[in-house]
């Protein structure tokens, strides 16, 4: 018997009585989709009663079974985050009063015992990390497992003490404990260290725990980990390249490239060779971060202790502060012009002034930190005498991904490569064409790619692009003339909510495959690199550093070989006598262009009304493509004000009115719901 109508575990709880003792049933299962809590039918003393258990009985097994697996017999989790967040969501469902980031926090130590007993126990032995249903229905026995969890943190906390403090331990209570090792026992996360493809558990933890309590409002979100594959694949560092992640977050990059580069090392070495563990421990001092918050450093610690080690590179410090003030392990171990590799999502200020950075003794390092020259020169910022000789064209403030932009560009090795994600507004908008010209004079761009609407949702829709920099080699000057591959990513495997799309095999049916195209982005410059050509499409082109204009567009759109075609194809019209082509910019003064307001209409909706009269029907954009008139919505005009009266009028269709789309299915549709009768 399942419950899935209440949302409360307590009301569920009611609800599944009243089914289950009016039935035959002997189990039920409450469940909001997010969470689950599982219970069964008990008869004692000739009355009933439901018992919460840990878990149903697995095919072929009887339900008073409670035989401990052994190691060798726990799965592989086929979907982690969706563990993690039954985890999650089991705690609260428990009354937990910790903070998310307490919680998560308890989560990474609660992981790292599960880790600490899969490393210690044979496959043939039984875990430590195991409640039986007779412990979990005993308060002696969920102590009893419990101090059992902790103990082994404890061991694994103890061999690290550089990641984690000696004082810190499990902080929830033995029952909340019990909850999460109900839900995690039966998988095993351990990482063996010759598995290539082993996931970033930790980053996928944190992000699943976390991500919604990080501060927003300064562009602390999580980099979607299929864009971090395609961005470390992409940039594709050696095993001996170091590189460094300036704005590290929970380690994302730096454990992708980690991953990368054992990869390299297993796949050119013999497994049990000293080669290899000479190579595999190389590669552990070669990956650095430097992140501001010291809570996200430890978790960039630990996620790199469960991908094999390689955690003393990450460290905490301002990124955008001078050298001499970052940690000291960074500056003697990856000091200003030693990376060879960059690659970065820094922190975006989006439209909000206060998460621009305003601090002048930070502003003052960067020529980005101060006002061109009307030519559009920014001033050269070299060191204090610099600083002190333009303090007076410092500005008020600047975003921070601007700031990290020509810091990553300054930390670099000449000869070094740089990929990072930025606000996709730098590439065309006029507002930028500075700083466009002052990158293109000290960087040979690489690539441009930019990303679908969704590669950041739920936390942002932020339009974004990935930006692949190199860094002329000592005494070279960056080239007149090049090719800079092109690419916009249509798909990314994921919608608005952060939830995954699946493609479709030849019948329709959802695969386990992503729909995203990021990966044949990489496979295409990998070609590109290897050939210094490859096969063009919609998808993936190229363009001559000769063809930016004078606002030095990088935007690949401008650059699509459809639209050039077709531009082409106009242009001969110009050719032809009695025509003339020219561009909308340049017609009559008084021609208006319409660019509708925006604005929100959420106060005059009115929900499925039982009587339309007085009402003003509306359709939303997806309305307009459905051909059923139930789509049509309802304005209460009563309730508008002024502005929102006025941005009504400036939308409202009417008779006679031309209806335009550059898709003919929209305007096919649109124009037959208007012309069915009100």
């Amino acid at each position: 018997m399942v419950e899935c109508k209440k949302d409360k575990v307590k009301e569920g709880y009611a609800q599944l009585v009243s089914y289950i003792f009016n039935t035959s049933a002997n189990s039920g299962i409450w469940t909001n989709g997010d969470s689950a809590v599982f219970y069964r039918r008990k008869t004692q003393g000739g009355s009933q009663r439901l018992d919460e258990i840990p878990e149903l009985p697995r095919h072929g097994q009887d339900w008073d079974e409670d035989r401990q697996p052994t190691l060798s017999e726990l799965e592989k989790p086929r979907n982690v985050r969706c563990i993690f967040a039954l985890c999650h969501n089991r705690l609260y469902g428990r009354g937990m009063e910790n903070a998310d980031s307490d919680l998560t926090m308890d989560m990474v130590r609660i992981l790292l015992a599960k880790i600490q007993d899969e490393s210690n126990t044979s496959p043939d032995k039984y875990p430590k990390f195991w409640i039986t249903a007779k412990q979990y229905a005993s308060e002696d026995g969920r102590k009893q497992v419990a101090k059992e969890i902790r103990a082994l943190f404890r061991e694994y906390a103890d061999s690290y003490p550089n990641v984690f403090d000696a004082h810190k331990d499990i902080s929830v209570g033995d029952s909340t404990l019990i909850e999460a090792a109900s839900v995690l026992q039966r998988y095993t996360f351990i990482s063996r260290g010759d598995d290539a493809d082993e996931w970033d558990l930790m980053g996928a933890a944190y992000e699943q725990f976390t991500h919604s309590t990080l501060k927003r409002q300064q562009g602390q979100f999580f980099t979607n980990r299929l864009v971090v594959r395609t961005m470390v694949h992409m940039l594709n560092p050696s095993i001996t390249d170091a590189v460094l992640d300036p704005a590290g977050g929970s380690g994302g990059f730096a454990t992708e490239v980690f991953r990368h580069k054992r990869r390299k090392v297993i796949e050119n070495t013999i497994e049990g060779t000293a080669q290899r563990e000479r190579q595999l421990e190389r590669s552990k001092n070669t990956v650095f971060l430097v992140e501001i918050s010291q809570r996200l450093v430890k978790i960039a610690k630990t996620a790199m202790l469960l991908s094999g080690d390689g955690n003393s590179g990450m460290t905490q410090g301002n990124s955008l502060d001078e050298y001499s003030n970052l940690d000291g392990w960074i500056t003697s171990h990856c000091p200003r012009h030693t990376p060879d590799v960059m690659v970065t999502n820094p922190p975006f200020s989006g439209q909000k002034t206060e998460s621009m950075m305003m601090d002048p003794e930070i502003l003052k390092l960067f020529s980005f930190g101060h006002k061109p020259t009307s030519d559009g020169i920014f001033p050269e910022i070299g060191g204090k005498d610099d600083w002190e000789a333009n303090r007076g064209t410092i500005l008020s403030r600047q975003a921070p991904e601007l700031l990290f932009l020509e810091r990553c560009i300054d930390w670099l090795k000449p000869g070094g490569r740089i990929g990072i994600v930025l606000p996709k507004g730098i590439l065309d908008n006029q507002t930028y064409v500075n700083y466009r010209k002052w990158v293109l004079s000290n960087c040979k761009v690489d690539a441009v790619v930019t990303l679908h609407k969704n590669t950041f949702e739920p936390d942002t829709g932020v339009r974004t692009c990935i930006l692949f920099l190199s860094k002329p080699s000592e005494g070279e000057e960056v080239p007149s003339d090049y090719t800079i591959f092109m690419a916009q990513s249509r798909r990314v495997g994921r919608d608005s909510k952060g939830e995954p799309v699946f493609s479709l095999d030849e019948k329709g049916h959802a695969t386990d495959v992503l729909d995203e195209d990021l990966t044949q982005i990489s496979d295409s410059y990998e070609t590109f690199k290897a050939n210094g050509t490859f096969i063009e499409s919609e998808t993936c082109f190229s363009a001559k550093r000769s063809e930016l204009d004078d606002n030095l567009n990088l935007n690949p759109q401008h650059y699509l070989p459809e639209l050039n075609a077709t531009l082409e194809r106009v242009n001969k019209f110009d050719e032809k006598e009695g025509w003339s082509v020219t561009t909308i910019g340049q017609l009559d003064k008084d021609i208006h262009i319409y660019m509708g307001p925006r604005w929100n209409s959420r106060s005059l909706v009115v929900e499925n009304p039982d009587d339309t009269t007085g009402l003003t029907p509306y359709l939303t954009a997806n309305g307009a493509l459905e051909q059923r008139r139930m789509t049509v919505k309802w304005f209460d005009m009563s309730r508008a004000t002024a502005k929102q009266r006025d941005c009504i009028e400036k939308l409202r269709v009417r008779h006679g009115n031309i209806c335009r789309s550059s898709q003919s299915q929209t305007t096919r549709e649109a124009c037959r719901c208007l012309s069915a009768p009100s």
